[in-house]
């Protein structure tokens, strides 16, 4: 009996121990780069993670980049080798770099280039180069298979675009879930129309959507003759992600890669659906980019349930009002910051 009551006792202290796990110290979270090195690497000093050897510094502090890292700019190899060695030694520290997919990263490892600029695609040596090395086993992509497409500190939810209820009720582990099993499966489905040479590698995404498709017709069309071959209902579960990536969690307009409604939703609407979001995912607030902000300032919004961090970090003739922030959420409360 008395080792029952201590190890019932034990029990008591260890979940009271988890449950009162204290708040992280501190969170930096940093929107959309777009290639924009310069920047980045000046807000990141800022905020005082890294030193000007482009070091980590921030001991204990979580960093979180909430995607679209990719296109548009040239620094984007940089960017992402940063990121890439900073998480490294942020880990060693005892603190995190988080990186989280953007809908430009998911574009550009399923080889859908269209916003590249012409410079950053010279940066890799043409089209082919990028898209290699953004490919399942390539230098960037494989690592980018690594990340989700979002990820919750002490109550916080950091994404791209944002969730929506209307979209899917799925939880947010399921959500992660569902991004990275369609990743998964376009890139065996592209395996295998490159094994049967109907797409090569400089297959755009259209292009290798547009093969699924065609050979998924056929595969109906030769079942309704009786003529399909025995691997069909195979090949067929292997093509159709394929055929239907534009209404995937990755491509959907109101997937959580894409959605613009946190920035575009009337107040007493989004107040509305802001707090049935917050209810239904058990959190406090969510932080995103992908709208970029056209006062090149964070907006918070429903009561700082909402922070809105794509401030346009590239500038330029992208966003002329752009410029780099990041957010600094402590225990105590979120603020921006600038290099102003």
């Amino acid at each position: 009996m008395r080792r029952a009551l201590l190890s019932l006792a034990l029990g008591c202290l260890l979940l009271a121990t988890t449950s009162a796990a204290p708040a992280t110290a501190r969170i930096i979270a940093i929107g959309d780069v777009h290639g924009a090195i310069d920047q980045f690497v000046a807000i990141l000093t800022r905020a005082g993670v890294i030193d000007a050897q482009r070091r980590w510094t921030g001991g204990r502090t979580v960093l979180v980049q909430t995607g679209d890292v990719t296109d548009r700019g040239v620094g984007v190899r940089e960017v992402l080798d940063l990121l890439m060695s900073l998480e490294k030694q942020a880990a060693s520290a005892g603190g995190k770099v988080l990186p989280v997919l953007g809908n430009h990263e998911v574009m550009n490892m399923l080889g859908d280039t269209r916003d590249v600029a012409p410079d950053l695609l010279a940066s890799f040596g043409g089209a082919a180069g990028y898209r290699a090395a953004f490919a399942k086993e390539g230098q960037y992509g494989k690592w980018l298979r690594s990340k989700p497409i979002l990820v919750e500190v002490d109550d916080t939810v950091f994404m791209h675009g944002g969730l929506n209820l209307a979209f899917s009720t799925e939880p947010l582990d399921a959500v992660v879930k569902r991004a990275r099993r369609e990743i998964d499966e376009w890139d065996a489905g592209l395996r295998w129309l490159q094994e049967q040479q109907m797409v090569d590698s400089r297959a755009s995404l259209a292009e290798v959507s547009m093969a699924a498709r065609a050979h998924v017709e056929k595969l109906n069309a030769l079942a309704a003759e009786k003529k399909a071959p025995p691997d069909a209902a195979r090949v067929a579960a292997l093509l159709v992600p394929l055929a239907n990536i534009h209404v995937s969690s990755l491509f959907h307009p109101d997937g959580p890669l894409w959605f613009r409604g946190y920035a575009t939703w009337p107040d007493a609407e989004g107040a509305t659906q802001m707090s049935a979001l917050l209810k239904h995912h058990k959190v406090k607030r969510f932080v995103t980019g992908h709208s970029v902000q056209a006062d090149g300032r964070i907006s918070a919004r429903f009561n700082n349930a909402l922070f809105l961090i794509d401030t346009g970090m590239l500038g330029g003739k992208y966003w002329p009002k752009g410029r780099p922030s990041a957010l600094e959420i402590t225990p105590s409360g979120a603020k921006p910051i600038y290099l102003d």
